[in-house]
This record gives structure tokens, sequence and C-alpha cells, in this order.
């Protein structure tokens, strides 16, 4: 059950020192020593910022005496964005070109032009345009995007 997990690993990040960053409790911050680190969690996945090697792997050492861990190395996916780094120019780059590929297919989108705005400008939405009773079907892509 990936909500007990999560409880699990909340309640030993929290006992290893590590306060919540936001009402979400999805990122956490461990101050230790001047040294600090960040870590984002999603579901099964977490994604770790430091400015010590040595707090990072001190941490990870401790985290995998109690979970099941696996290290996928330099960070190039999380969550559906593509993460590419040019550490010579000190530049990393964000994508998700993937993920709107794909919604573009689902909605069946993919020869669309783009606009730089939904609308004509001045367009003047009034509420008696919109259904009474909002499609469901519709109203479930809506909320995909």
């Amino acid at each position: 059950n990936s909500a007990l997990f999560f409880e699990n690993l909340e309640r030993w990040m929290l006992d290893y020192g590590f306060k919540p960053i936001g009402p979400d409790c999805v990122m956490f911050r461990l101050d230790r020593g001047g040294q600090k680190l960040i870590i984002s969690l999603y579901v099964d996945d977490g994604v770790c910022a430091t400015d010590s090697r040595e707090l990072y792997d001190s941490f990870l050492a401790d985290l995998s005496k109690k979970f099941t861990l696996s290290d996928s190395g330099k960070l190039s996916w999380y969550l559906g964005v593509v993460i590419d780094h040019d550490c010579e120019k000190g530049i990393s780059t964000l994508s998700q070109e993937t993920y709107i590929d794909t919604l573009l297919e689902r909605f069946s989108m993919t020869d669309a032009h783009s606009a730089p705005t939904p609308s004509e400008p001045g367009t003047r939405l009034v509420k008696a345009q919109s259904p009474a009773i909002p499609d469901p079907e519709a109203t479930k892509k809506y909320q995909q995007l």
C-alpha cells in the first residue's frame, strides 16, 4: 500500500531531522552542520539536492537501513520531465516535450497549430454559454490536462 509506505517514510524523515517544506509534505529539508539536503518525494520516487556529497551519502546509507533503495544514477527524468545538465556551463534544462506530445495524441490534436491566446482578444464569456450540467466525460478530459 503506497499510502502506508509514504506514512512510514514521512515518519522516518521527521525522526531523522527533516523539516517539511510547505503544507503537502512532499518536500523536506535537512540542515546539519551548515550543510543542506532537500528531497522531493512522489509516491515511491524521490530526488535530492544538496551542497554536500558527505551528507547525501550518509543520508542514503541511513535510509537504506530502513527502506529498499535503487539509484538511477544522474537525474535525467523525473515525473514526466526530461532533465539535461551541462555541467561545464552550469546549466540544467527541463523539458516536458514528451508529456505534451502524449497529451496531443490522447486528445487527437497532433495536427493542431499553436496560437498566442486560446480565443480572440476581447471575447466575453458568459455563464449562459455553459451547459447547465457539465458533460462528465468532457470534464474528466479537461481535468487530465
